[in-house]
C-alpha cells in the first residue's frame, strides 16, 4: 500500500514539475540531453548529487550514499555543485525538481525519499536484482 502511494505521489510531483518546466521554457539543449544520456547509460548505477561519494555536501545526498553503501552497490557520482548547467539539466531531463537523482541501468529511479522508501520496504534488493545490479542482499 505504501509503495502504491509513493509511486502515485512520485507521478503527481513529476507531472506537476514537467508542466511547470514546459510553461517556463525550461527546455534542454540537444547537447546537454546527449551528455546526460551518455552519463546515465555509461554505468549501472549513477547518482547526480551535491558533493561526492567521499564528501557528500548535503544530507539528502549523504542518505542516498548510505543506502547504496549499505547494500554494497557500486555507483558513479556526479557532483552537480561543480557544473550548474548539469545541475539544472538533470532536473529537466528527469522531470524531477530535486537533487540527488538516482539512475539504474539508464532508468530514473527517484531521489532520496524514493530510495529510502525502497530500502525500508525491502524492495531495493529485488529491484536491483531485476536490473542485474549486484548487491549485498541480492539473490545473485
Amino acid at each position: 500500500m505504501l509503495r502504491l502511494v509513493s509511486r502515485q505521489a512520485f507521478s503527481v510531483l513529476r507531472s506537476n514539475y514537467s508542466s511547470a518546466a514546459a510553461a517556463g521554457g525550461g527546455g534542454l539543449s540537444d547537447e546537454m540531453r546527449k551528455k546526460i544520456d551518455g552519463i546515465v547509460k555509461k554505468d549501472d548505477v549513477v547518482v547526480f548529487m551535491k558533493g561526492t561519494q567521499q564528501e557528500p555536501a548535503c544530507g539528502f545526498s549523504r542518505n542516498v550514499k548510505l543506502v547504496l553503501d549499505f547494500h554494497n552497490v557500486k555507483f558513479q557520482d556526479y557532483n552537480v555543485l561543480t557544473d550548474p548547467e548539469l545541475r539544472e539539466g538533470v532536473k529537466v531531463y528527469s522531470e524531477w525538481p530535486t537533487i540527488p537523482q538516482v539512475y539504474v541501468k539508464g532508468e530514473f529511479v527517484g531521489g532520496c525519499d524514493i530510495l529510502i522508501s525502497m530500502h525500508k520496504d525491502g524492495e531495493i534488493s529485488d529491484f536491483l536484482d531485476n536490473k542485474g545490479v549486484p548487491n549485498k542482499y541480492g539473490s545473485k
